[in-house]
């Protein structure tokens, strides 16, 4: 039998038995379109992490001793020495101010301010969309100099695509020149800008001297690890290390030092993720089954009513082959059918769900906006496995039709 001919009577077997089919085809649709909603969720996640975390954030490690002391200058060039595999080792210190305002602002707005060097935007991931980052000089300096984040932007400017850069702010009465905008919000530590205050960057100098919270050290050391280097393993060191310099007894390290890398919040969301994924896979595999049993079902009962269509075929020449492709390619045709209905209904799916996931992402790493992913191989992986579970349950209806003898068959009534 010719490809074309096999095609031509599949579709109008289907045509004739189109509600039928439609039921058959639920169980596969259900399943397929699970698969690619944790599919594409999961591939959007992973995207907006990269996305959100640069190219260098997978190498960053946060050092942060809960000391009030913070960690002095001679620590950190301590910790520079003994770890010689950071590329940069970037101090950040925290603090507020109760009144930010502009000559424009009408409305009282409070701040939270993160003081950190050159190093630190390279370093947490965060991107400059307007003006640049600190220059060396003004780290070294304590220049009053500010970096704003979207919010803040659109709070003390009126929009968030104002162009603030070269303009004045006053915390609490001092003047600070803006030199750039931020991108994103950064995924590890940052000012986080809680209870409604606004989220800027300062030299760490200048919040040292004027808006710390508390000590006089800094509050939380950023390293880059060099290219190449073993995150996981620089990551003991750098406990076991700064434990050392900063004289933490052995015993109370966990309690008094917090030492973490961005790759871990990477594996801690694959883990989550990966729940997800399992659980899609029992509904998709429960649902996929439970199509398949409904396919056999089907193609069973059609081989039962066509008796006398399949004598008729063998009696004018039609083989065996013949007739178990015929049926086989019914059974796989119904299950394509799901399984492109199935990942259209996942993709539109995953996108109602991407902004709820990117709510629950973001309160883990910070705000970003997740796009559905569905990659060619996902596609095709689903279109593979309908085509595997139309030929496993497809394939005993097809056979037993193929060896109905066509005398008795022809007699049927």
């Amino acid at each position: 039998m010719k490809a074309r001919d096999l095609i031509a009577e599949t579709g109008s077997a289907l045509k004739a038995n189109k509600g039928k089919s439609a039921l058959t085809i639920l169980g596969i649709v259900i399943g397929i379109t699970a698969v690619i909603t944790m599919t594409s969720l999961v591939g959007g996640i992973r995207d907006a992490l990269v996305s959100e975390m640069g190219m260098n954030a997978a190498r960053a490690i946060s050092i942060y001793p809960y000391n009030g002391a913070g960690v002095s200058d001679d620590q950190l060039a301590a910790m520079r020495e003994q770890l010689p595999d950071y590329e940069y080792l970037s101090p950040a210190n925290y603090g507020s101010a109760q009144e930010i305002a502009t000559t424009t602002t009408t409305e009282k707005l409070s701040a939270s301010i993160t003081g950190v060097d050159e190093h630190y935007f390279d370093v947490s991931g965060l991107k400059i969309a307007q003006g640049r980052a600190f220059t060396q000089g003004e780290s070294a300096e304590g220049s009053m100099s500010v970096i704003l984040d979207s919010q803040a932007v659109q709070k003390l400017f009126g929009s968030s695509n104002a162009n603030p850069v070269g303009k004045i702010v006053t915390l609490d009465g001092t003047e600070a020149t803006v030199v750039g905008v931020v991108e994103n919000s950064a995924l590890m530590g940052g000012g986080g800008g809680g209870n409604g205050s606004l989220n800027i960057y300062m030299p760490v100098s200048a919040v040292s001297l004027r808006f710390a919270s508390s000590g006089t050290g800094y509050q939380q050391i950023f390293g880059l690890a060099k290219q190449g280097i073993d995150v996981a393993k620089l990551t003991e060191q750098s406990k076991t290390t700064a434990a050392r310099i900063l004289r933490i007894p052995a015993d109370q390290i966990d309690q008094e030092l917090s030492v973490s890398s961005a790759q871990s919040v990477i594996d801690q969301m694959s883990s989550f993720m990966g729940a997800f994924q399992l659980l899609a896979g029992a509904v998709a595999g429960i649902s996929l089954l439970v199509g398949g049993i409904g396919i056999m079902n089907m193609m069973l009962t059609n081989v039962t009513e066509r008796i006398r269509e399949i004598g008729l075929r063998r009696a004018l020449g039609a083989t065996r082959h013949d007739v178990t492709a015929q049926f086989l390619a019914e059974a796989i045709a119904i299950t394509v059918m799901g399984g492109l209905i199935g990942t259209v209904l996942g993709y539109g799916l995953s996108m109602s769900l991407s902004g709820l996931v990117g709510g629950m992402v973001g309160g883990m790493v910070g705000g970003m906006a997740i796009a559905p992913s569905v990659s060619a191989q996902s596609v095709m992986l689903a279109v593979g496995i309908c085509i595997a579970v139309g030929i496993l349950f497809g394939y005993y209806p097809a056979r037993r039709a193929a060896r109905l003898d066509p005398v008795d068959a022809l007699r049927h009534q």
